[in-house]
């Protein structure tokens, strides 16, 4: 069997759909080597140190590169319909589209896509209209073409059959993701002072984390608030506030709450952070703020966790399926995630815990999961 994706997403590296596509293609070429893997990457961007391409033919991928730019390939496929995918990278049993693109397809050929969430959809204030518009034509043409869809969770698919009525449930599949096999507890004292150190942080330090993009409703800035409320008190007043990720957009707001909190020396704009060295972050921290109003799954939890460190977020969506109910919280007043916040730290996350999370979020298990559907549909 020959599968074809649209790695092109990797571009957004430090995105959530960009660790996916990651992820995802590396189980696939690492557990299931018996297929065949076409991967096409299109963009004129090449971020530093963008070594993927390379990785993935050595696992025994066949790369297409091509520098059409997201502008052109959107007008192609997404207002035209034109231009088969197969006409670039050659005839596949299956293909697996990109974020907010479902190129045209050959017939024969089993259309495959992953819809993480219906944030564009349920809270569309959060997102850019040209964006609204790119994954709603999508979608429509998923429908359309009775495209096989991967869903990260249970709460996203009935989000899904609520929203558009005309999907066929039978097409609808919840495949909970995996945690990167990377990621899990590091003690070395030393190995952290190098990793912190080589992004201009001292050690030893004290602190709370933050991963993911910096956006609307990622509640970054609750986020703040209530860690200023911990700063506030005696024994927390040392503690600084890591933020890890991408900038994202209409973040103005966030650094006027730092300015107007008076923590500009308290939280600290890390950026994007090598895959390597999550694990050292997570470990290290003392606890993760992950107060976002809406996942389609949510993986930094349950990564901090498999790094035997405690979570904190929100009771909603799809965090009440994957993340356990004493990391969870209904309150969103500063005062009140206070309370919450000083008992995890003082609560740590057990080995057994840590362990049984990455076994039951797994890439292997959710590979096994994608090959299996596909088989079932061809």
């Amino acid at each position: 069997m020959t599968i074809g994706i649209d790695i092109s997403m990797l571009v957004y590296r430090g995105s959530g759909v960009a660790t996916y596509t990651y992820n995802l293609v590396i189980a696939l070429l690492k557990f299931h080597p018996e297929h065949k893997y076409k991967l096409f990457y299109s963009s004129f961007r090449r971020p530093k140190n963008f070594n993927y391409l390379n990785e993935f033919k050595s696992l025994g991928a066949k790369v297409y590169n091509y520098y059409l730019p997201p502008s052109v390939l959107k007008w192609l496929w997404n207002k035209k319909n034109f231009l088969p995918i197969e006409w670039l990278i050659g005839k596949v049993d299956a293909f697996h589209s990109s974020d907010f693109l479902r190129p045209p397809l050959l017939s024969g050929t089993l259309g495959i896509t992953t819809l993480h969430d219906l944030t564009w959809k349920i809270f569309p204030e959060f997102h850019t209209d040209d964006i609204v518009f790119a994954h709603t034509r999508k979608i429509q043409k998923t429908i359309k073409y009775q495209d096989l869809i991967l869903v990260d969770s249970k709460n996203t698919a009935k989000d899904l059959a609520a929203c558009f009525p005309d999907t066929k449930l039978t097409n609808i599949k919840v495949v909970y993701l995996g945690i990167d096999e990377r990621l899990g507890p590091v003690k070395d004292e030393q190995k952290i002072k190098t990793v912190l150190n080589s992004y201009h942080l001292e050690y030893p330090l004290d602190y709370l984390i933050y991963v993911g993009a910096i956006e609307p409703r990622k509640n970054v800035d609750l986020a703040i608030r209530a860690f200023a409320s911990l700063a506030s008190q005696d024994k927390f007043q040392e503690y600084k506030f890591l933020l890890i990720g991408r900038a994202g957009w209409k973040n103005e707001n966030i650094f006027k709450l730092i300015a107007e909190l008076k923590l500009k020396d308290k939280v600290i704009f890390v950026g994007y952070v090598e895959e390597q060295h999550l694990a050292t972050f997570y470990s290290a921290a003392k606890l993760t703020l992950y107060l976002s109003e809406y996942e389609g799954f949510g993986l930094p939890p349950l990564e901090s966790l498999a790094c035997l460190t405690p979570a904190l977020c929100l009771n909603n969506s799809s965090l009440t399926e994957v993340v356990a109910p004493k990391y969870l919280t209904f309150k969103k007043d500063p005062s009140d995630l206070l309370q919450n916040m000083i008992k995890l730290i003082q609560n740590d996350v057990s080995e057994a815990e840590g362990k049984k999370i990455k076994s039951q979020f797994s890439w292997q298990k959710y590979a096994d999961e994608v090959i299996s559907l596909i088989i079932s549909r061809i």
